[in-house]
């Protein structure tokens, strides 16, 4: 937050130049900037902790719908680990639109962790105020996501190309010209294709390539 006090305050030191009615008028404009950004961030951390309350509350109930033996296919050894699983940072999944736009949906992947392990990933959605868990699995994903979690760099922003049958991953989300996206390939041995990081952009141009 530190960073964004300071590049608002120096914005406000240019605004004195102008003078008179246009300087409040600006100052204004920036502090309402400002606020925007901070219940922003705020309104997202709530989300998070919401989303973890549920979870916390109805992971067993769907873990408990695991057929008897088929615990494996879903990254458990046995069905006493249902009962000792805590729950990861739920990640935000983002979508490319029929109008070939980056949109957020009412998805999230919450990881489910034993001893320290990813195990699998629920998908939890937003209905208006209330959330429900739709779906379970992704178990090779959920391990991806906890080598890197686990060197305390936190995967916020999960993007799925359904067209191309791609996901990308993000720890952070500044601009669509930033290269701070990977793909996920499982098969790596770093398990992203392109470790380097590829922008919104680039991303977005791909996919009308492929869509032509």
């Amino acid at each position: 937050m530190t960073k964004k006090t300071n590049f608002f305050t120096n914005l406000s030191r240019r605004a004195d130049v102008v003078g008179g009615k246009q300087t409040k008028i600006f100052k204004v404009f920036i502090l309402t900037i400002f606020v925007s950004c901070v219940f922003s961030n705020l309104y997202s951390q709530n989300k998070q902790k919401e989303i973890v309350e549920y979870a916390k509350e109805y992971h067993r109930k769907m873990l408990e719908l695991i057929p008897l033996g088929k615990e494996k296919l879903y990254g458990f050894e046995n069905r006493d680990m249902f009962y000792n699983c805590e729950i990861g940072n739920p990640i935000k999944m983002l979508r490319i639109s029929n109008e070939r736009e980056i949109e957020a949906t009412n998805e999230w992947r919450v990881p489910i962790i034993n001893n320290g392990k990813y195990i699998t990933l629920l998908t939890i959605i937003e209905n208006g105020k209330k959330y429900e868990i739709v779906d379970l699995g992704g178990n090779i994903l959920a391990e991806i996501i906890g080598n890197y979690n686990n060197q305390n760099e936190k995967i916020s922003f999960w993007l799925r190309d359904y067209r191309r049958i791609i996901d990308y991953i993000s720890f952070e989300y500044k601009s669509f010209s930033d290269k701070n996206f990977y793909e996920i390939e499982s098969k790596s041995e770093n398990n992203f294709k392109n470790s380097n990081g590829i922008s919104l952009n680039e991303i977005i141009e791909l996919h009308n390539i492929n869509n032509k």
